[in-house]
């Protein structure tokens, strides 16, 4: 309908709030907030915006614990104020329950059309308090149609979250991240010769400066030949003869500019001259790992609008990387991962896990960690129940691609 006004009762899970601006796409938006959830509203706009949807939007402010009364009053003003052509729709779902029944009472009143978002069996509730319900929706109650609309940006934006990127192909390093996942005695042999104690980099600690950075381009480093190949083909080694490598070297002349040059921008160049060659590293010692697991995401069938490494902004600027993420139904889910190891920390990640999906997500999320070399006796028994408690799925090299795996 092109003169619909929703009118929403706002809380700080937002999803049942950008479901029906996603499936309606009302003309105007009526936002009721309290103090707690004022933000709510903007992020919710914003996040129609990204889903192609421009509706005007009137945020009414309520005090911080409304009783039925006052939220009667506001939907009754808000309908008495309507423009003659418009028709309204009341979304009863959010809020605080005084909240929904004093808008419901305003509904059942005035008999105005009205619904309930029941997220957990993904389908709109008919109010029962207009006829017209049904013209508006239709025939499919469902959240089928929203399919297509809903996206990891557009839940993330409503969750106030400010920038996530569409990610990186991940389908052309599908070959290299198989024959390291296949070959475990090369993949290990490939990570010690960049961090074992003798390594290129032992124990990740990279150089510093520009000058410390030149001698590595002319490091010979030794590896599989066929692992080479491709790793030389995707940019993340450099051939020097049929059997010797070294790393990328586009940006050693950058380098040695800052070297013998005062710039401004000096810090913000020099970490840009690195990057690549930090990412072609990071891939061959464990960043393959995220790309196995887009894959077997992707063969399991059952999630939409995978991403892989994106840049996820908060609201002072700064951006994350976040290994995968997709949408399952209207969820977030969230998957981070680690190479492992007997030196790795992994029980102090398990609360970044349960926060950074919380912050994509909010309630709704579901969240992994996944790990190619997982740890063993003890250690391995604290980290899993551990997970459990924080509602955390670990999934290893060894069930990564078993049928089934990302269910629930």
């Amino acid at each position: 309908m092109s003169n619909l006004t929703l009118i929403q009762l706002i809380s700080e899970q937002t999803i049942q709030n950008l479901l029906p601006i996603l499936h309606l796409k009302p003309k105007r938006l009526i936002h009721l907030v309290t103090p707690k959830t004022a933000a709510r509203a903007e992020h919710l706009r914003h996040a129609a915006h990204s889903a192609g949807i421009d509706p005007s939007v009137e945020v009414i402010n309520l005090s911080s614990m409304p009783a039925i009364p006052e939220c009667f009053n506001a939907v009754r003003d808000c309908l008495e104020k309507l423009p003659p052509d418009q028709e309204a729709v009341i979304n009863f779902t959010g809020g605080t329950k005084l909240m929904s029944i004093g808008a419901y009472a305003v509904a059942m009143q005035r008999k105005i059309p009205s619904f309930y978002v029941d997220t957990q069996n993904a389908c709109f509730m008919d109010g029962g308090t207009s006829s017209k319900m049904g013209e508006i929706l239709t025939d499919d109650w469902s959240f089928t149609p929203l399919r297509n609309q809903l996206r990891v940006d557009t839940l993330a934006v409503a969750n106030g979250v400010a920038r996530v990127t569409s990610g990186k192909a991940w389908k052309p390093l599908l070959p290299l991240a198989r024959l390291l996942f296949e070959n475990r005695g090369d993949e290990e042999s490939i990570h010690a010769a960049f961090h074992g104690p003798h390594g290129l980099f032992p124990a990740g600690r990279e150089p510093r400066t520009p000058a410390d950075w030149l001698p590595f381009f002319e490091k010979h480093i030794q590896m599989p030949g066929q692992i080479a190949a491709l790793a030389a083909a995707a940019g993340f080694l450099r051939r020097i003869s049929d059997t010797d490598y070294a790393l990328p070297d586009a940006s050693r002349k950058e380098l040695d500019f800052l070297i013998h040059n005062r710039v401004a921008n000096y810090t913000e160049r020099y970490f840009a001259a690195i990057a690549p060659v930090q990412h072609a590293v990071a891939f061959l010692t464990g960043g393959w790992w995220e790309v196995i697991v887009m894959d077997a995401l992707e063969k399991s069938g059952q999630m939409r609008d995978l991403r892989w490494s994106v840049q996820v902004g908060d609201r002072t600027g700064a951006d994350v990387e976040e290994d995968v993420v997709a949408l399952d139904g209207v969820e977030i889910l969230y998957i981070n991962c680690k190479r492992g190891g007997a030196k790795a920390r992994l029980l102090p990640l398990l609360e970044e896990v349960r926060a950074r999906a919380a912050s994509l997500g909010g309630t709704f999320n579901r969240r992994f960690l996944a790990i190619y070399n997982p740890p063993s006796g003890k250690v391995d028994a604290n980290l899993r129940q551990r997970a459990r408690e924080l509602g955390i799925k670990i999934i290893t090299r060894l069930d990564v691609y078993k049928p089934g795996i990302f269910n629930r």
